[in-house]
């Protein structure tokens, strides 16, 4: 199976698997058949309930067409924007999306990746895709390539994920404080757990801290019934809580 190097924040390397050009190939087919399914659930509804070739234009037709269609043209970039990295086909198969530095992707990311989902998956044919994951460093396609993203297991990705920070949500008896940590995104929650764990900030504790948690609590709208750095690692540990384990 191969292995993708990951290379987090903390200059850690975590070895994981990438996802095989099987699955992602079957994670391509389930999504396929979504789509068929809707292109034509949509054409029979139009054609038999809704519309009347000779009252209207062309270019209204088109528009029509274009703005139902235009839902799951977009599929893929929104399932896996608010999805944790996964469409249908992708959760079905046990694979995600994520970055090279094995954090979530940001949406500009996941844009340039379906951007060019029409280049080596439409235009192009799909064999240009799996020819690019066959032979790439990081099994990736020429998206993956432009935007630095990788596809893996979620498995490997939840347990690399839960060995390499370690937190209490780790607990089978763990229970979350903040659901609402699940609003901030992978790289705010990696600069809260920087601040409370790196030797760089030890000077400034005392004032960055308290300064951090106020912030935190402002965005979040909750209300700090703890000590600041005990509050900041509480909203860690329900973030990852909800993010991985669920």
């Amino acid at each position: 199976m191969a292995q993708t190097n990951i290379t987090t924040g903390q200059y850690v390397q975590l070895r994981m698997t990438a996802a095989s050009v099987l699955s992602r190939l079957t994670a391509w087919i389930i999504d396929g058949c979504i789509f068929i399914f809707y292109f034509f659930l949509i054409a029979v509804i139009l054609n038999t309930l809704f519309y009347s070739y000779n009252k209207y234009s062309f270019l209204i037709t088109f528009i029509v067409y274009f703005v139902l269609y235009l839902p799951m043209m977009l599929y893929p970039f929104f399932c896996e924007k608010y999805f944790k990295g996964q469409t249908i086909g992708k959760k079905v198969m046990n694979i995600r999306v994520v970055n090279l530095d094995g954090s979530r992707p940001s949406t500009g990311q996941l844009l340039l990746r379906w951007l060019l989902l029409l280049v080596d998956g439409v235009l192009l044919g799909p064999c240009i895709g799996l020819i690019s994951i066959i032979f790439s460093r990081n099994c990736q396609r020429l998206g993956d390539l432009a935007a630095g993203t990788t596809v893996v297991r979620t498995r490997d990705y939840s347990s690399t994920s839960i060995g390499l920070y370690n937190f209490l949500f780790n607990d089978p008896n763990y229970r979350p404080f903040y659901p609402e940590a699940v609003n901030l995104t992978w790289r705010q929650v990696e600069t809260i757990a920087n601040a409370l764990h790196s030797y760089q900030v030890a000077a400034r504790r005392n004032d960055l801290i308290p300064a951090l948690a106020q912030k935190v609590q402002q965005q979040l709208g909750v209300r700090q019934v703890m000590p600041p750095a005990q509050f900041l690692q509480t909203i860690v540990n329900d973030y990852y809580y909800y993010d991985v384990k669920k």
